[in-house]
């Protein structure tokens, strides 16, 4: 059930169709779950798809408080700061994807070197290897975490397949969408919030 309301929650607004891709449950278990928060008012139907209400925030915020008292708090903030200290390179990298510099000039890439490119996904994948460990030692911890390996390894075949589209495009799938996502669910396992991470520069 967590794991089916922390996607709505990390999503904002999603469809029934798009909860179950992301968590991988079947779509008769992710309609279930649906169903029951918007029959106790923790989400709300709009035509965009379902919302998450502040009451099913609350509610969830309980779920993972139960979630946490079940995890080794000392080993959770370990593996947190281990994926902090390689988020910064992660941020240049997308930053590097997205912005090139020309002759002492910052422009947008508009994809063309495909050097460049390969150049950035090769990183990338060189990244991949080393923050695999803290991804499994956190799916160790909270196993419901295991479906992130799966989509951070989608998101980088599809990369390196060539669809361009799945490094960091906020609409899809992409490694940058799971990055984020994996982010936060680490700072709420670890009893804390996305704000007071930035400002300590944690944020994403």
């Amino acid at each position: 059930m967590l794991e089916i309301a922390m996607a709505l929650r990390l999503k904002g607004i999603a469809s029934n169709e798009h909860v179950a891709e992301v968590t991988g449950k079947d779509q008769e278990t992710v309609d279930g779950v649906l169903a029951h928060m918007i029959a106790e008012s923790y989400a709300q139907e709009t035509p965009r798809g379902l919302r998450l209400l502040p009451e099913g925030k609350e509610w969830i915020d309980g779920l993972l408080g139960e979630e946490r008292e079940n995890i080794d708090q000392q080993k959770i903030e370990s593996i947190y700061e281990d994926f902090c200290s390689h988020n910064d390179a992660f941020k240049q990298l997308v930053t590097d994807w997205q912005i090139k510099e020309i002759d002492g000039e910052q422009q947008l890439n508009d994809h063309e070197d495909a050097s460049y490119d390969a150049g950035i996904i090769a990183r990338l994948s060189d990244l991949d290897e080393i923050v695999k460990p803290v991804f499994s030692s956190a799916a160790e911890l909270a196993p419901r975490l295991t479906r992130y390996i799966e989509r951070f390894a989608k998101a980088l075949s599809e990369l390196q397949a060539g669809d361009h589209s799945y490094l960091a495009a906020p609409l899809k799938d992409s490694y940058h969408t799971v990055w984020f996502e994996m982010h936060e669910e680490l700072i709420l396992l670890c009893g804390r919030n996305r704000a007071d991470e930035a400002a300590a520069g944690r944020g994403a």
